[in-house]
This record gives structure tokens, sequence and C-alpha cells, in this order.
């Protein structure tokens, strides 16, 4: 019987000082040349997030099993690097049996069958019943669904985790929902269907493996041009769904980054193509940015390379009232109506500029 390797200490439980020697996926490995020889600097990686590393002596050695894509026993020390967490690697051997997979891969919070689920309702309320049986001819996919549900959405910015893609693509078709009864010239049915198509192409261009690396053909091509041609294929097989109606929906996957710059092959040039990008580009930031925020109780965060800025969390009137819920003593009250959160510079020195 194959031994089957579990993990105990995790990226997050890593603190500057501690001795390690532990499982990790080689996520990034360069070769470098300084005054005294050759190092590398390294990446490592598990469910619980990434960790820089670096390999000063040796490195012939350690090459040999520091190879990105695998997985390797690492024994060194965690130093301080940038005021964040990098092992320095003195040792680093292969692992004898098997790793469990969902050690090395971060969950998200909502299981992608529960995302699924509101897909499909959302989906069903599609009035076109073209647009609506080319939605619904993926969702009722057994194979595309369960592909779709542990898909991540990105490698490293947002929803990058099993279940990411499933997770964004229904916030963005419930965005869209509320757009399309907002401004009521919207057409929702192709909103919806575009808001469903939009990241398809993701479970091709993201191989479901440690780091979510991109596979051949998402190097090659891109979601953006793989998702197309899923959509057209589908169309396809897809039974009074008008000429019309493909090439709109087209115009939408094609279109959704919104900048040529940005790898979209067309810019958007109907209300809807315009909306979708825009919602996409919304969930997307907002995920982005929780994971920072979430990491500091008040003021400034990390800088968030995602969104070229450090975020900046206030401590809101809701908190500062439920203060003394636990033991602590409460703020002045103030009057109603008249309560500011402190200033998010509190306790900081001058904002970093950049």
């Amino acid at each position: 019987m194959i031994e089957i390797y579990r993990k105990r200490v995790f990226c997050s439980d890593l603190q500057i000082g501690q001795e390690v020697s532990e499982v990790f996926c080689v996520s990034r490995v360069q070769r470098r040349m300084g005054r005294s020889g050759p190092f590398l600097t390294l990446e490592f990686l598990d469910r619980s997030g990434r960790v820089p590393g670096v390999a000063w002596d040796e490195v012939d050695r350690l090459s040999r099993h520091l190879v990105e894509g695998s997985y390797a026993r690492v024994e060194g020390r965690v130093t301080d690097f940038r005021g964040e967490p990098q092992i320095q690697v003195v040792e680093a051997t292969g692992v004898p049996g098997r790793v469990e997979p969902a050690d090395f891969l971060p969950q998200g919070p909502v299981p992608g069958a529960r995302s699924i689920a509101g897909i499909r309702r959302l989906a069903g309320s599609i009035g076109d019943p073209g647009l609506r049986s080319l939605v619904m001819g993926f969702v009722d996919d057994p194979a595309f669904a369960a592909r779709f549900a542990t898909a991540p959405a990105a490698t490293l910015h947002h929803h990058a985790y099993v279940g990411g893609l499933a997770e964004h693509t229904l916030s963005v078709m419930e965005l869209c929902d509320r757009a399309a009864g907002h401004y009521g010239d919207l057409d929702r049915d192709i909103l919806l269907a575009g808001a469903f198509c939009h990241d398809l192409g993701k479970i091709r261009e993201l191989a479901i493996r440690p780091g979510f690396p991109y596979t051949e053909e998402g190097q090659l091509l891109g979601h953006v041009v793989l998702g197309y041609e899923m959509v057209i294929e589908r169309a396809r097989a897809t039974h009074g769904l008008a000429p019309e109606r493909v090439t709109d929906l087209g115009h939408l996957v094609l279109s959704h980054q919104g900048e040529l710059e940005w790898g979209s092959p067309v810019e958007p040039r109907t209300l809807e193509a315009l909306v979708l990008h825009f919602v996409d580009n919304l969930d997307s930031k907002v995920a982005a940015a929780r994971p920072h925020l979430a990491e500091v109780d008040q003021g400034r965060t990390a800088w968030v390379r995602s969104l070229g800025r450090a975020m900046f969390r206030r401590v809101t009137g809701a908190e500062i009232r439920g203060a003394g819920d636990t033991g602590e003593a409460r703020p002045p009250a103030r009057a109603p109506g008249r309560e500011r959160p402190p200033s998010l510079f509190e306790g900081l020195d001058e904002p970093e500029s950049r």
C-alpha cells in the first residue's frame, strides 16, 4: 500500500526564526548569479498560500529536487525578507510515497456545487428559449459541471482557489441581473447568457494542480478564444437559437476584457458588452482586495499588486459599538448620526508613495 504524506506545517504557519522541515509544492525556480556564484530564488505553495525561498549553497545538488511543479521536502530556516517570511533552504529531497492533493489546493469559501445551483436557477430564468437552452446545455452536462465546479478563476489575484470560477461566474450573473433591473433598456437574456459564458475558457486555460498553472492551450490561445470556441460549438448543437443571438453572445465573450491591451480581441460595442466588462472587472477587483483588507484591523494594507495600490480599512461604527461586548471599554457615546470612525491614518506613518 502506497503511503500518503499529510502536511503538518503550512505556509501560513511559518514564523520568522522558525526551523522548517516540510513538504511543499515548488511553484517557481530561478537560477541567478551573485557575487559569490549561482543561487536560487524560489516560491513554495500549499493550500494556505505561498512563501518565497532562497538557496545560497550547493545549487546544482538542490536543483535536482527543486523542480517547478514538483513536490519536495524542504529543510531550512524562516528568515525575514522585506518584512515577510522567507525559507532559506539548506536541504531538499524527494517525497516518498504520494501527497494528499487537498493539502496543496486552496479551497474556496463556497462549495462549487452550491454556486452551480445558483447558476442553474438564474439560467432557468432566461426568457429566450434558444439562449436558455444553450446555457442549460452546459450546466446540465455532468462532465462540464464537475469541471466547472472545481476550477479556479485565476492563478493568483482573484478567486484563485477550487470553486473560484463558479463562485465568480454566479456573482457576475447576479450583478448583471441587478443591472438589467436598474437599466430598463438592457437585454437581460443576452446579458445573463454572456455573464455565464464569459469565462468558460478558463476550465481549459488553467490546470487544477497546485499553483493552477496554465495549460499549453491556455498559454497559446487564452481563455477568451477558448471560451468563444466552446460557445460556438455549443451554439451549433442548440435548436432555436437565432444567428444574431450567436453573434451578440460571441461579442460579449470576446470583448469582456474590455481593452485590446488587456487581451480583448475586440472592445465592447454593445451596451450589454459594456456592462458585462465593468461588472466582471468590479467583481474581480473586490475579490482581490478582500483578503488584504482581512489582514488588518484598521488602516493600511500591504501593497496590492493587482490593484496597483495599498488599501485602507476603517473601523466601522458597528465594530466600535460592539467592542464593549468583549469586556473592552466602550468609547464615549456620540449623538445619533454623528458617529465618526477613527482616521485611516491613526497609528500609521505617512502613506507610502508608489
